[in-house]
């Protein structure tokens, strides 16, 4: 049987973050709070990427979309073009840890509901990705975003020293 439109994206956006939390997985025993310099420029720590993502996900797979998007006190703190906090002034990782695994979960569970017709109505707020205002773009957007991020917990692991194959 074939699947729809959705149960594709929502297998391939399940694809991305079982990345991520590889990646997640094999950085647990490092400092998540450690940021590297590289030719002068700072690179975002792990619990930073963890927190954006989170906060990223919330906004592109629910607010966009039409679901109900999730209360992250914390959310502008590690939005698009925030500042990495001082270890002090993040929230505690396990009030990230546990939105970075609900937010996913009401994502998921929100996009699998949706129709493949759904995917063509507009976005809740105009937002435009690839020439295209569209629920489909979107969540191919945050496809990519995650995999992008995902990338970045890798190079993260080759900095910690850490072997991933």
């Amino acid at each position: 049987m074939s699947k729809t439109e959705t149960q594709t994206l929502v297998e391939t956006l399940e694809l991305s973050r079982d990345l991520t939390k590889y990646y997640l997985k094999n950085l647990e025993t490092q400092d998540v709070y450690k940021t590297f310099e590289v030719e002068g420029k700072q690179l975002n720590s792990v619990l930073w990427l963890m927190a954006h993502i989170t906060v990223s996900e919330n906004w592109l797979l629910l607010v966009c979309t039409g679901g109900e998007k999730a209360n992250i006190p914390w959310a502008r703190q590690f939005g698009l073009g925030s500042e990495i906090p001082n270890k002090e002034d993040y929230p505690p990782i396990e009030e990230i840890k546990e939105a970075f695994d609900q937010v996913h979960q009401k994502s998921i569970a929100y996009i699998s509901r949706l129709t493949d017709e759904d995917l063509g109505k507009p976005t809740t707020n105009g937002v435009n990705f690839g020439g295209e205002d569209s629920i489909r773009a979107i969540i191919k957007h945050a496809i990519r975003h995650e995999a992008s991020h995902a990338g970045h917990l890798g190079w993260l692991c080759k900095l910690f020293g850490v072997k991933t194959i």
